[in-house]
């Protein structure tokens, strides 16, 4: 991979056009969700809404045994609210400086996947990968103080070195601690050391490890915080009456409505990116497979199901590869579709209750 983008009269760092399309994209956000709360009947007090106020309070109070607010607070993975309690310094107020600080580290993770894509896709497929993930229906979420920013970063990190490096190690860890999503990194790592040998396919079980590990020092904390060994399925897992993703899934085709029919088709075309990328790359096919087939797990809401599907970024790198095999000028076109797409489902996510969702 080159260096530098060739532009006539002048030479651009590789970078420059992930961070572009990153500021742009988040800009974009921003001014939707701005709009939108001037709307009537829409919701107020962003950013603390949804999973933001749970993040929130974590970083200001820590966790708890029993229920607050109606949940299990320890549904919430820990890295992100750590993060934003050291950043706002216990003074700074935590909301605004989790929304700057997720907002700059979907710029670092653009920049991370467009670096990975480039190296195993293509520059094409990189660049109209990043731009679909970054004007994604659901992508307005990643300019609220969500973890999937961090989530993204940490993931693309560990693609982002070679399979042999150690560095793989804290990424996988990273990655579990900040979503469910590491699992998906795990499952990768194995898959890969499957084909590989040597000091590679050490590594890679080692990484698999150190994720493996992640979770485990989490379902350990849980289960001492609550007294409780199965402690950590009263998180997740107990949301949605319990039910799976896959029943969720079953109900809102039983039950049909027009903002669940496309919450399902958007999940449709990223499980097409997703299996489009097997004869490019398994590695990262297993894990955009692996990171979908999360959301089918118990706790799987469908309104929550796009969002969750960010994680699976190298689908969007297929889906561009797809589209440039039939025609270049469709990555454009489905980047405007998405674009368009980010409106309505803002739209029906800030929708006061009882129309609105959770994203």
């Amino acid at each position: 991979m080159s260096e530098a983008l060739r532009i006539p009269g002048r030479r651009w760092p590789w970078f420059a056009i992930p961070v572009a399309v990153a500021v742009a994209s988040r800009a974009y956000s921003l001014a939707i969700l701005g709009a939108l709360t001037l709307v009537p009947g829409m919701r107020r007090g962003l950013p603390a809404v949804w999973d933001a106020a749970w993040y929130l309070r974590v970083a200001r109070s820590g966790y708890h045994a029993g229920v607050v607010s109606g949940g299990h607070d320890f549904a919430f993975f820990p890295a992100w609210p750590l993060l934003v309690k050291v950043a706002s310094l216990g003074v700074l107020p935590s909301g605004a400086v989790a929304t700057l600080l997720a907002n700059a580290l979907f710029v670092v993770a653009a920049v991370l996947i467009w670096r990975v894509l480039d190296e195993r896709l293509g520059r094409a497929a990189a660049t109209g990968g990043v731009a679909l993930l970054a004007f994604a229906p659901p992508a307005y979420v990643l300019s609220l103080p969500y973890s999937e920013p961090l989530s993204l970063a940490a993931t693309a990190a560990y693609f982002g070195v070679g399979p042999a490096s150690r560095w793989r190690l804290p990424a996988a860890a990273l990655a579990m601690f900040a979503r469910i999503a590491g699992a998906a990194v795990v499952a990768s790592a194995l898959a890969r050391a499957a084909m590989a040998r040597g000091r590679e396919r050490r590594t890679l079980l080692a990484a698999a490890a150190a994720g493996t590990l992640a979770f485990a020092i989490w379902w350990g904390f849980i289960a001492h915080l609550t007294g409780q060994f199965t402690g950590f399925l009263h998180g997740s897992p107990s949301w949605a009456g319990g039910s799976s993703g896959l029943v969720r899934i079953g109900v809102a085709l039983a039950r049909p409505t027009i903002s669940r029919l496309v919450w399902l088709a958007f999940l449709g075309i990223m499980a097409v990116g997703a299996v489009g990328l097997m004869r490019a790359d398994l590695e990262l096919a297993v894990f955009s497979v692996a990171a979908l087939a999360l959301a089918l797990l118990p706790g799987g809401i469908v309104s929550s199901m796009p969002r969750y599907a960010l994680a699976a970024f190298p689908a969007f790198g297929g889906l561009a590869l797809l589209a440039q095999r039939l025609d270049r000028r469709l990555v454009v076109a489905l980047a405007v579709v998405f674009a368009v797409g980010q409106v309505l489902f803002a739209a029906w996510a800030m929708a006061a209750p009882p129309l609105g969702a959770a994203p």
